[in-house]
This record gives structure tokens, C-alpha cells and sequence, in this order.
């Protein structure tokens, strides 16, 4: 309902999808007056009220109701609600005790005279209750109406995501699955009618803004700010599909699960494209500055090896030299002698 109430408010073409309606029988259990857990609670209050006279009032009320079921016999004490899953029939015996949810009074007697101070401190919120105090607590049905309530306020406060969890097996055994269970589980649970729901419309959307801020790079030269309004961006960015099943709302873009999909592939092979740009791009300048710094490291390496091999041959030469000078001065002496 709520899906098929946004298609309208955003006016885009859409055919209307066909599901299971639990709501009719939501507001016979509890969402309306006159339900079956006030019916409930109302003749719990009654100090003469009975299971069975619970039962003809919700007989009487609920009669013609489609989700209703009356058993046959006057004598059959139980009743059948037509759930989502199917029929699920309810005994009416002790319910109005249950309801209550009292604690027995002999159990009080007990707690009184008992000489156990564990006990005494273990119930004494319900050995402090008066009886009159006890008939008047909120019953089972109360609470949880009460409970549902906030539930139903805290959802609708958010925006919650469920993890639907299913039994595999009946025998906890692991690593074995029963097809026949898992599968009733998922339609007894409404997975598959959500499936199917899903498939039929348009169970991803996007506002103009945020679809051009994620897949602009899909198009060449477009930018995020500036140019073309939004909307115009976005058809430029659905042409990349080569499918025309998308919608364009008032404020939003409907796509359909393989739309979302292969956007997304198209983007992750762009966005990979540039970062192994960016990669080379960036190897080459480390590269580039590692072979500058080997550069300079073997110019001051063979410089210094020049200068080094320089400085040997001149000592050396300057040694011969001396030698010479040495040899002639000997040989002059000597002839001069």
C-alpha cells in the first residue's frame, strides 16, 4: 500500500500490483474496536464472565467476518482465525484465566505463611499487591496492544531493515536443509509475496540529486553543480541503460533491481578505469624519483671514484718524479766526482 502510494504521489506510470491484504484481519485481532482481544479483555474485567460466554460474543460479533471461522457444532468450544498463512484454530478453554494473568491466591497464602526469606524477596512485588490491586492490572491482551503500539511508533520513527531468519532443519543438524521447510517458512512469512511485490515494481529510487551525485561519472563531461536541471542529468545518466523500464518521478528515480545492478557494475568498471590511472600515474612519479635519487647517488659515486682514481696516479706520479729526480742528482754527483 505504502509503495503503491508513493507511485501516485510522484505521478509516474505504473500498473497496479495485486497482493495479499492482511489488514482485514490485523483490525479483527486487534487494530479496531469491538476486536477479538477487547472482546477478550472486556469479559475478563466481568467477575461472572466465562470462556464461554467469551465465545458466543465473539461469535456474535464476528460472525460474517471473512477471517472468522465459527465452528459448526454449538458444542465446539474452539474458534479459527483465516491468518496469512493459513487457518489456525484456537481452544477457548482457560483463556479468560490466561488473560488475567493472576497470581494464583493459594500461591499468595503460601508466600505469606512461608518462613523462607529467599521467597519473601524473591515475590515480594506480588505478596504486596492487594487483591482488589491484582484484579485491576493491566491484562495480557493490554499489554500487548500496549507493547505493539510502541513498537508500531518506533517504526514508524525510522527506518528500519529486517534479517528474516529461518530454521533449516528440524533436527538442528548442520549443513543439512529441508527444501519443503525452508520454503514454507518463506511463504508462511510473506517472503515470497514481498518477492513478488518487488519484482512487479520499483523497489529502488533515488532523488535527482543523489543518483547525479553517484553516477555522473557515467557520463562524459557531466558535472555534479552546474548545467542541466537534475532531472535532465538523470535521463542523460539512463541512457547508459539500455533498458527503458525506469521511471522518472516528481522528485525521485524508480529503477528496478537490474537497473540498480548494472548501474552499479557500470560504475565500479569507470571508478576501477581511473584509480588504475591514478595508479600509474602515481608509480610513475615514484619511479621518476626513485631513478633521480639512483641518478644522483651514481653521479656522486662516480665522481667520487674519479677524484679518488685522480688522487692515486698523481701520488703515484708524483713518487716517479721524485725517483727521477733522485736518479739524475745521483748520476750528476757522480760524474762530477
Amino acid at each position: 500500500k505504502l509503495e503503491q502510494a508513493e507511485y501516485d504521489r510522484e505521478n509516474i506510470d505504473w500498473t497496479k500490483i495485486e497482493f495479499v491484504d492482511n489488514q482485514t484481519c490485523l483490525d479483527l485481532l486487534a487494530a479496531k474496536a469491538m476486536s477479538i482481544i477487547d472482546l477478550v479483555d472486556e469479559e475478563s474485567r466481568f467477575p461472572r464472565g466465562s470462556d464461554a460466554s467469551m465465545l458466543t460474543k465473539l461469535h456474535k460479533q464476528h460472525a460474517a467476518h471473512p477471517h472468522y471461522v465459527k465452528p459448526r457444532s454449538t458444542h465446539n468450544t474452539t474458534f479459527g482465525i483465516n491468518h496469512f498463512a493459513g487457518t489456525v484454530y484456537y481452544d477457548s478453554c482457560g483463556f479468560l484465566e490466561k488473560n488475567r494473568d493472576t497470581f494464583s491466591g493459594d500461591l499468595i497464602e503460601l508466600l505469606h505463611r512461608t518462613k523462607s526469606a529467599f521467597l519473601h524477596n524473591l515475590f515480594a512485588k506480588e505478596t504486596a499487591v492487594s487483591t482488589t490491586t491484582r484484579r485491576k492490572s493491566p491484562t495480557l491482551g493490554i499489554q500487548f496492544k500496549s507493547s505493539l503500539e510502541q513498537l508500531m511508533k518506533a517504526l514508524g520513527a525510522c527506518q528500519p531493515f529486517f534479517v528474516r531468519c529461518i530454521k533449516p532443519n528440524e533436527i538442528k543438524r548442520p549443513n543439512l536443509f529441508d527444501r519443503e521447510l525452508c520454503t514454507r517458512q518463506l511463504r508462511y512469512s510473506g517472503m515470497m509475496e514481498t518477492i513478488r511485490i518487488r519484482k512487479a515494481g520499483f523497489p529502488i529510487r533515488h532523488t535527482f540529486s543523489n543518483l547525479v551525485a553517484r553516477y555522473y561519472m557515467l557520463v562524459k563531461g557531466l558535472k555534479v553543480s552546474g548545467g542541466d536541471h537534475d532531472k535532465t542529468k538523470c535521463t542523460r545518466i539512463l541512457k547508459v541503460l539500455k533498458d527503458d523500464r525506469w521511471q522518472i518521478g516528481k522528485t525521485k528515480i524508480f529503477l528496478k533491481d537490474e537497473h540498480d545492478k548494472n548501474l552499479e557494475i557500470a560504475r565500479e568498471m569507470i571508478l576501477r578505469d581511473k584509480v588504475v590511472i591514478i595508479q600509474k600515474y602515481w608509480r610513475g612519479y615514484v619511479h621518476r624519483k626513485k631513478f633521480r635519487m639512483l641518478k644522483l647517488a651514481a653521479v656522486i659515486v662516480s665522481k667520487n671514484w674519479r677524484r679518488i682514481m685522480a688522487r692515486r696516479r698523481y701520488l703515484k706520479m708524483i713518487k716517479g718524479f721524485l725517483r727521477l729526480q733522485a736518479t739524475v742528482r745521483m748520476r750528476k754527483l757522480a760524474r762530477d766526482y
